[in-house]
């Protein structure tokens, strides 16, 4: 059997890679940079149980994911550092929704506090610059290099091959199917190719004439700096700003923009940096209420990008062209997802039966 290319060494297509091969399918994955140096190298690497629209089979599929990360966290194998999310509502106008949100976290079974304003300090931030907030102390981050090496280990222990630094350049069909790939180093007969390219996924599609509504969203991101050790649950605050600890004295600011309707096409692999403007976002931010951070400097940044589908569910399954299949679209939530994608992807790859409620929730076919 030709191997099954996955484009994409990210967490996802490593995911992806280690499912295949545990189902003693012949993979090889293709990153054109060095594993992780997407999208997941630039990411704030949460787990979140927490949801701004809460569903039942959003619900589900992060728990099949848990069942990944769970049992790797408690044998020490992946680093958990629970900080928990802190949704705020800095006008009373925004009090309704926020309240709306915590009451579809409890219906689904999370654990979830309404904070008063007077609560609110002990997160660092001002009470008298919010009407409240909704916490999900559950939620957290991951180190994405541990993970990637997780499953890239879990990968090459069965029938997979890891090929960084090769570009896919084209994808040949023959009738509709997939049958080979070109690379930066030559031709090769594959008997699937797996889109898990993250915001270089429209370029991949194209090869093979899939269409699929995606958009990128900008992430900048700074990383802030003060000498006294402090803690940070991550944080969303105004326009999408968000600020979340990272170690003892560090702490990340960014914007979790997940829009579709004002999302763009971008190229990734364009030289991108902070706006100005971002960083006197920013400073204005903790001044006006993360007191916590009032002394900290920027000492970093770098851009991101998220991949955006119209309803924030991604794309995974196979499309039109037969053996084309694509895990694409996060939409902010890959770490989140990954596990599971990379299961659920494999069982349908390998012809095994899967939950048709989190295969329909995430097909490519639904739009």
């Amino acid at each position: 059997m030709d191997p099954i290319a996955v484009v994409g060494g990210g967490v996802v297509g490593t995911s992806i890679a280690a499912a295949l091969a545990e189902q003693d399918l012949p993979v090889r994955l293709y990153e054109k940079d060095s594993l992780g140096a997407g999208t997941t190298s630039k990411s704030m690497a949460i787990f979140f149980w927490h949801q701004d629209d809460p569903n039942g089979t959003e619900h589900r599929f992060r728990e099949r994911a848990w069942e990944t990360y769970g049992p790797l966290i408690e044998a020490g194998t992946l680093e958990f550092t629970q900080v928990g999310t802190l949704e705020t509502a800095p006008e009373l106008t925004d009090v309704p929704a926020v309240r709306a949100v915590w009451k579809g976290m409890q219906e689904l079974g999370v654990e979830t506090e309404w904070l008063e304003p007077e609560a609110l300090a002990a997160k660092g931030l001002d009470p008298e610059a919010f009407e409240g907030a909704l916490f999900v102390p559950a939620d957290g981050f991951l180190d994405p290099s541990e993970i990637i090496q997780h499953f890239t280990d879990r990968a090459t222990e069965g029938p997979a091959t890891i090929e960084t630094g090769v570009e896919i350049t084209d994808i040949h069909t023959e009738d509709g199917r997939v049958t080979a790939i070109e690379t930066s180093d030559g031709t090769e007969s594959v008997s699937g190719v797996v889109n898990a390219a993250g915001p270089w996924a429209p370029q991949i599609n194209d090869l093979v004439g899939v269409d699929l509504p995606l958009r990128h969203t900008r992430g900048p991101i700074v990383v802030l700096s003060r000498e006294a050790e402090f803690s940070l649950p991550f944080m969303i605050l105004r326009n999408e700003h968000y600020f979340r600890e990272d170690g003892r004295n560090q702490a990340f600011g960014g914007r979790f923009d997940t829009s579709y309707e004002t999302a763009e096409q971008f190229d990734p692999d364009a030289n991108h940096t902070v706006d100005q403007t971002f960083y006197l976002d920013i400073a204005g931010e903790i001044e006006q209420s993360v007191p916590r951070l009032a002394d900290a400097e920027i000492v970093n940044d770098w851009v991101g990008f998220r991949t955006i589908t119209p309803d924030g569910r991604p794309f995974v399954g196979e499309t039109a062209v037969e053996g084309f299949y694509t895990a694409v679209g996060m939409s902010g939530y890959g770490v989140t997802r990954a596990p599971f994608v990379g299961e659920l992807l494999a069982d349908q790859i390998a012809g095994e039966p899967v939950d048709s409620e989190l295969a329909d929730w995430v097909a490519p076919d639904r739009v």
